[in-house]
C-alpha cells in the first residue's frame, strides 16, 4: 500500500531571545492576577471537598463577566450584526463610574459560575461567598467529590499545589500500612523554576495550598506540618517563602499519614482515572477489551516531517528548555496521519491507547518510536470522524508519532501498530418533538432504555444557534446515551456535546449536559433572539465492543 505525494516537511528555525525577561513574564503573569488560599480535605469515607479562596482586581472580574456576557448574547444571536437594527446613541465616558454595582456583579458572578460550571467536564464549583469591595472581589467557591477515584479523575492540575507544576498523583498503601501520596513533577519543571521564583517576586504573589487528612501526617516534603494538615504557604515580598517553594519545583512531593478508616483496595493513579472520567464523560462504557476480530482496515493519508535547527548562539538557550516548549519546538519527529475502518456494518466511536510498536526504513532500519509512545499513553485528540466518507463508513482518523527517519531513507517500508477501538453494531433511536423546558418534567426514555428519563433544564436559541441545558437519570447505562439537537434544515450544523461527569448516588447516576447546534438558514429574516423548540434525538448504542487492534502500514513514501 503506497503513500504518494502527501508527505510535507515542517522546519523551525530557532535563533537567539531574550530568555530571562520572557521567563519572567511567564512566570509572573500566570498568578498575577491576585491572592489564592486552597484546601483540599479528604474524609475518612474518601469523599470530600476542596476550597479556594481568591481575592482578585475587581476590574478583571468586571472584564470577565462583559466577556461572558458578550458570548452568551453572540450564542443566541443577541449580540449578530443587524443592518435594519438603529445603532445606539453615543454616551460620553465617564472614567470614574463603575460599570456594575456591588450587588449587580456579586450576582452576575454567580450566574457565571452556574453556568460555566459543567463545563470540561469536572464536578460543578459552587459560590459560597462572594464580598464585592471598591477595588477588590472576594471569591470562596466548593467542589465536592465523592470519592478519591473521583478526585483524581479530575487532574492534578484542577486540585493540587498547581503552582509546583505537578502532572501527576498517586494514592497508595505502603508496606508500613499508612498512606502515601506522591506528586510527580511535569518534565523540563526544573528549568521553569530558574525564572518563575522572580515572577512570583515580581507580581507579589500569595499563594497557599493546604492539604487535610484523616490520619496525622507522619512526613511530608511541604514546608508546614501539623497533626493532619500539610501545607505550602508563599508570599512573593517574603524571600524564604520563595526559596521554600522553589526547592520543591521539579522534584517528586512526598507526603505519608495514617489512614485512620481511610481504605484503599489498590493504588490509584490520577492519569489512569482521568482517561476512566473521560471515558465516561463522553459515553463510553467500561467494557474489558477482547482481541480485536477480522474486517478492520488501515489506510494511510498523509505524512509530515517536523525538524528543528538551532543557531549556535540559540541551541543551550531553547534545547529542551522552558522557551522550547512554550513555542511547541521540543518534539521534532515524524507524524503519519491514516484512517482506520471497522468491519462491515459497525462504526467506530472512539480510538484510545493508539501506540506503534515497531517501524523500519527501506533498508531495515529501526526507526525510534519518539519520547510520548508508551502502552499508558492514551490519546484521544488522535481520533476524529472523517467528514470526507461519503457513504457514512464509521471511519476513523488516527495519528501516529515516531522519531526522524534517516535522511537517506527513501519510504518507511513498515508501521506496526496497535489501538483500543470501540465498535458500535448499530443503535435504538427515539425522537423528541416540540421540546419545552421545565426542570420538574421527567421524559421517559424508556423505549430506549427502560427507567432512563430526561430533564430539559433550560433552552436558549439565537437567530444561528441553540442551546440545550439537560440532565439524564436513570440506571448506569445512561452513560451510554446520546442526546443531540437534530436539524430540520438544510443549512443546518452539526450537534455536539459537553458533558458532567457523571455522578451515582445508589442506583440512580445523574449526567448534566449541555447541547449546542447551529442552523444558519433558521434566522434568515426571523425575529431576534426567537425560535422554534427544538427537536432532540436520544441514541442508545446496541452491541458495543472494545477491542485491541494491531495493524500496519506499509511502504509510504519519503521523497
Amino acid at each position: 500500500m503506497k503513500l504518494l505525494r502527501y508527505s510535507s516537511v515542517a522546519v523551525v528555525v530557532v535563533g537567539l531571545l531574550g530568555g530571562s525577561a520572557s521567563g519572567q513574564y511567564f512566570g509572573a503573569r500566570a498568578f498575577a492576577e491576585g491572592d489564592s488560599r486552597i484546601i483540599l480535605a479528604i474524609r475518612p469515607d474518601g469523599s470530600g471537598a476542596l476550597t479556594n479562596e481568591t481575592v482578585q482586581p475587581r476590574k478583571s472580574l468586571e472584564m470577565q463577566v462583559a466577556a461572558w456576557e458578550r458570548s452568551s448574547n453572540f450564542a443566541e444571536g443577541l449580540g449578530s450584526e443587524d443592518e435594519n437594527a438603529a445603532p445606539a446613541p453615543a454616551q460620553p465616558a465617564k472614567p470614574e463610574q463603575k460599570t456594575l454595582t456591588d450587588e449587580e456583579l456579586a450576582s452576575k458572578l454567580r450566574e457565571m459560575y452556574q453556568e460555566q460550571g459543567g463545563f470540561g467536564g469536572d464536578a460543578a464549583t459552587e459560590i459560597e461567598r462572594v464580598e464585592v469591595s471598591t477595588n477588590s472581589v472576594r471569591l470562596v467557591t466548593r467542589r465536592g467529590f465523592g470519592s478519591l477515584k473521583e478526585l483524581l479523575g479530575q487532574g492534578v492540575y484542577s486540585w493540587g499545589p498547581n503552582l509546583l507544576m505537578f502532572e501527576e498523583a498517586r494514592f497508595e498503601t505502603d508496606t508500613n500500612h499508612n498512606l502515601r501520596i506522591i506528586f510527580t513533577p511535569a518534565q523540563n519543571a526544573a528549568r521553569y523554576g530558574r525564572t518563575v521564583g522572580a515572577g512570583w517576586k515580581a507580581a507579589r504573589m500569595k499563594f497557599e495550598w493546604k492539604l487535610a487528612l484523616p490520619g496525622k501526617i507522619l512526613s511530608s516534603g511541604l514546608p508546614g506540618t501539623e497533626g493532619n494538615e500539610t501545607w505550602l504557604r508563599l508570599d512573593g515580598q517574603k524571600p524564604e517563602t520563595v526559596d521554600a517553594a522553589l526547592r520543591l519545583v521539579g522534584a517528586p512531593l512526598v507526603i505519608t499519614a495514617e489512614l485512620d478508616g481511610l481504605k484503599l483496595d489498590e493504588p490509584l493513579e490520577s492519569r489512569k482515572l482521568v482517561r476512566r472520567a473521560w471515558r465516561q464523560a463522553n459515553a463510553e462504557p467500561d467494557l474489558p477489551i477482547i482481541d480485536a476480530g477480522p474486517g478492520f482496515q488501515a489506510e494511510p493519508v498523509s505524512l509530515t516531517i517536523s525538524t528543528v535547527h538551532y543557531f549556535p548562539e540559540g541551541k543551550e538557550h531553547f534545547k529542551n528548555g522552558p522557551q522550547a516548549a512554550m513555542f511547541g519546538m521540543e518534539s521534532p519527529g515524524m507524524v503519519v496521519s491514516a484512517k482506520l475502518f471497522p468491519p462491515k456494518g459497525r462504526e467506530i466511536k472512539s480510538v484510545t491507547g493508539l501506540r506503534v510498536k515497531a517501524a523500519k526504513d527501506d533498508r531495515g532500519r529501526a526507526i525510534s518510536m519518539g519520547a510520548e509512545d508508551n502502552e499508558d499513553t492514551e490519546s484521544y485528540s488522535q481520533f476524529s470522524r472523517d467528514p470526507n466518507e461519503p457513504d457514512q463508513s464509521g471511519a476513523a482518523r488516527v495519528q501516529l508519532r515516531l522519531g526522524l527517519p534517516a535522511p537517506d531513507a527513501q519510504t518507511i517500508e513498515q508501521i506496526e501498530a496497535e489501538a483500543v477501538v470501540l465498535t458500535i453494531g448499530g443503535w435504538k433511536e427515539m425522537l423528541l418533538t416540540n421540546v419545552q423546558a421545565d426542570a420538574k418534567k421527567e421524559i421517559d426514555l424508556g423505549e430506549v432504555l427502560p427507567g432512563a428519563k430526561l430533564i430539559v433544564k433550560r433552552i436558549r436559541g439565537g437567530r444561528t444557534q441553540t442551546i440545550v441545558e439537560a440532565r439524564l437519570e436513570g440506571p448506569a447505562g445512561v452513560n451510554q446515551l446520546e442526546v443531540k439537537i437534530k436539524s430540520t434544515s438544510r443549512r443546518g450544523g452539526p450537534s455536539n456535546t459537553i458533558n458532567q461527569r457523571a455522578t451515582t448516588s445508589g442506583k440512580v447516576t445523574a449526567r448534566n449536559l449541555i447541547l449546542r447546534a447551529f442552523d444558519f438558514e433558521r434566522g434568515q429574516g426571523g425575529e431576534r433572539g426567537r425560535s422554534d423548540p427544538p427537536t432532540l434525538l436520544v441514541r442508545c448504542p446496541q452491541d458495543v465492543k472494545r477491542e485491541r487492534l494491531q495493524f500496519k502500514l506499509t511502504t509510504l513514501d519519503l521523497l
